[in-house]
Formats: C-alpha cells, structure tokens, sequence
C-alpha cells in the first residue's frame, strides 16, 4: 500500500497540481520572503510566471573542500596555501521534488537618489563656541547628548582646536523623492527565480523533518549558485524547503496540551523563525 510520500509525488507530475499548490495552497507570498529581502522595495503585485522544470527525488552528494598550507623547506623555503574539492565523497541529501520556479513581480523603488551635497563648517553652522561645554550645549540642539558624549569620546576632543581638527566638517546629502509607482513601467516589473525543494513527512516528527530540511540545505547550499537578482535586491536563501505533513497528523492532542490549530501554528512558526515553509497538506 503506498503511503503519504508516494501519493504526494505522484501529484506533483501534475503540472496543474503543481501551480495549485504554489500559488492557493503554499503561497507564493512565504516564498518570495524567504527567497529574497525587499527592505527597499514596496511588493506591488505577485504571480507565478512559470515553473521551468521538475525534477523527482533529487540526490545532491556534497563536496568536500580541505584548505590548508603547503610548505617547501629545500632548496628553498616556499609556502602555499591550497584548497582541494572531492566532489561526490560528501554527506547524500535526497529532495523529494525540486520545482526551478520563476516569479513575476511589479515593485516600488523606494531607494531615494542623491539630489544634491553641500559641505560646511560645523562650528559656523551652531554659531560658534568659546568653549568646550559651550560647544557641546549647541551640538545637542541637533544630536542626542548621547551621540555627542560618544562623538567626543571616540575622537578623544577635550580642547575646541582640537575638535575643529577632527570634527568640524558638515556633510549634508538631500535625496529625491521616488518616482510615483507606474504598473505600467517595465523598470518596475521583475522576473525573480527561486528553487522550492518540497520534502514529505508522513508524521508528526517536527524535529526529524527539520534537521532533515536543514541537513539538505547546508549540503545544497556548498553545491549551488545564487540565482540572479536586479540591483537592490539582495538573495536570501538559494532554496526555499517547504515540508509537507499530512494534515490528518495534527489532532487535538498529538502534541500534549495543544490543539490541532495551536500545532499547525507552532510548527509553521519554527519554520518560518528557520528560514523555511512548513505545509499541512488536506
């Protein structure tokens, strides 16, 4: 009789299946946030564009990388530092389905560019100082005494000459405004690409499916490229792992003093804190 993981694999040779369970079921949203940071980006609209390729049951053999120093002491001294790779002697990560998917999205640009910089003396601009404490009265009119205590601190300035030595130059950077959004604007519309590794467990084994997802991880990680990313944006993970439980498995009680929604909560949460997708498949 085939069990959760046979039956799960089989599906996902749906193609329909598969856009289902990325955009209604997963989401592309979790995804997208644990593939990509978008601290400087308003996230306007999100859609599947495409899965470029499947691939079932997928092994990935780790390499091995020794770094180390070679060293000659005849006929003359010479040392080298030397990295070597054995390719395929590593630990073995097995991935239940590996979707290279591709994300449309249309963002806001919120970076502000520099309009213009002006320079100035610091002293001219707080009206001057006859005195130490005089100068640290009028710098905490536009900076924290805290800030001040620290600047003194760290350039060690106990004399004004020795402040305008040190300190005394003002740098003043005035950014534009951006661009109001236009959805029509093809700078503003970008084709992310993220690989989802989806591994099944059959049970309620929260710690086994973690480390197992984490083991994985770390070995792909040392054997694959980041994918591509527009400027600004910077890759986050360069796989999303999403763990898919039977959804049968959380009932009130399977964990002791937890309800069935309280678990699903719980362990969606632990994956989330590690960077990846937890899934309760119904």
């Amino acid at each position: 009789m085939s069990g959760f993981a046979d039956q799960m694999l089989l599906k996902f040779s749906d193609a329909a299946f598969v856009t289902d369970f990325l955009t209604n079921r997963v989401g592309l949203a979790p995804i997208l946030a644990a593939s990509y940071a978008l601290e400087d980006f308003d996230l306007k609209d999100l859609a599947l564009a495409s899965v470029l390729h499947a691939e079932f049951a997928s092994p990935t053999l780790q390499t091995i990388r020794v770094k180390g120093t070679e060293e000659q002491i005849i006929p003359s001294s010479l040392r080298s530092q030397m990295t070597r790779e054995f390719r395929g002697y590593g630990r073995l990560a097995w991935v239940d389905v590996t979707l290279d998917v591709l994300l449309a999205t249309k963002m806001q640009d919120n970076r502000m560019p520099i309009d213009s910089i002006t320079t100035e003396q610091l002293l001219d601009k707080i009206g001057g100082a006859a005195t130490l404490n005089e100068l640290k009265t009028k710098l905490t009119a536009m900076y924290s005494a805290d800030v001040v205590n620290a600047m003194f601190q760290k350039f060690r300035i106990t004399t004004i000459a020795e402040f305008k030595e040190r300190l005394n130059f003002l740098v003043t950077f005035l950014f534009k405004e951006p661009d109001p959004f236009d959805g029509n604007d093809p700078a503003n519309s970008h084709l992310l690409r993220t690989t989802v590794c989806v591994n099944f467990q059959p049970d309620l084994n929260v710690s086994q499916a973690l480390q197992n997802a984490k083991l994985s991880r770390s070995i792909l990680d040392g054997e694959q490229e980041a994918s591509p990313a527009p400027e600004g944006i910077d890759p986050v993970n360069k796989q999303v792992f999403v763990t898919v439980f039977p959804d049968s498995v959380a009932v009130d009680g399977a964990i002791p003093g937890m309800t069935a929604a309280a678990i699903k909560t719980a362990v969606q949460n632990v994956f989330t804190a590690e960077g990846m997708i937890a899934h309760f498949f119904a």
